[in-house]
């Protein structure tokens, strides 16, 4: 793979992370306002309420933690793009001093 090819995956790769936490994100939210009252569940009351709460909660968390870590996946991606692109930079100002006639 060409150093081109692969700053342009890496690019690629941490978009795809991005709109993976976008989208966890969003479900975090969802899952945030599926809150219901104990009332809500009749004749069952609080025991199901305490149950499903738990669940939701669980649930909650484990959308945000999955949200974040996908999200620091995009910003390693970027971090090891931007290292390579910079190396590569002062590798090509190297050489070009290196030609250079004084």
């Amino acid at each position: 793979m060409t150093f081109k090819a692969s700053m342009e995956a890496l690019t690629k790769d941490a978009k795809r992370w991005d709109d993976t936490a976008s989208m966890l994100q969003t479900a975090k939210g969802d899952c945030a306002d599926m809150t219901l009252r104990a009332q809500d569940f009749s004749f069952m009351g609080g025991d199901v309420h305490k149950q499903y709460e738990q669940v939701r909660s669980f649930m909650e968390d484990y959308l945000r933690d999955g949200e974040r870590e996908t999200s620091g996946a995009a910003d390693a991606l970027r971090k090891v793009h931007n290292t390579y692109q910079g190396s590569d930079d002062d590798a090509k100002s190297r050489l070009k001093s290196a030609w250079e006639w004084q």
